[in-house]
């Protein structure tokens, strides 16, 4: 039984595992909201102060057009980017995410920087298609998951995917 899940969060604010491609069918949909990025400072223990919020906001958006431009290689590859994004930022804030993480990033997943640079002009309008979803469903909370079923589809919030993984396990074996 394949179970479609179309999840909202915000790079930083989420944090990613294995995922299980076999029974659920992912889509992972970067949105960047006020309210997530003042979360992520306060989470990271940042100053409280305007130029911070601004500083923070300009990483995790830099950071998400970076994941949108791998993702149009596939999700599979989008998926490995956050995975090792995950990695090489461990311990640091998204205040210290910059070309040389993602170099490193791109170096370990073994993606062209041509390929980058050639599908980087797109991310923008993705993520604007990402937010336009997130804002069409109504929702307003992050993260977000719409989980489609055969007959159904419910809404998870406040969920990361590892909480969602153990959820469907119990609800799949309920069937």
């Amino acid at each position: 039984m394949t179970i479609e899940i179309q999840h909202y969060f915000t790079l930083f604010d989420d944090h990613f595992g294995d995922f299980d491609t076999e029974t659920y069918e992912w889509f992972l949909n970067p949105v960047v909201t006020p309210t997530a990025i003042k979360h992520i400072r306060d989470t990271y223990g940042l100053a409280k102060d305007v130029a911070t919020y601004n500083a923070v906001f300009n990483r995790v958006h830099k950071a998400t057009l970076d994941y949108l431009t791998v993702n149009f290689a596939g999700r599979h590859t989008g998926r490995r980017f956050l995975l090792a994004l995950q990695d090489e930022m461990a311990g640091q804030t998204p205040l210290d995410y910059n070309t040389e993480h993602l170099r490193k990033v791109l170096h370990q997943i073994e993606f062209k920087c041509s390929d980058f640079i050639q599908h980087h002009p797109y991310a923008k309008a993705s993520l604007l298609r990402s937010r336009h979803h997130f804002h069409s469903e109504a929702l307003n909370v992050l993260p977000s998951s719409l989980v489609y079923f055969k007959t159904d589809a419910i809404q998870i919030n406040h969920l990361d995917q590892h909480q969602i993984f153990a959820y469907l396990h119990q609800k799949t074996a309920e069937r």
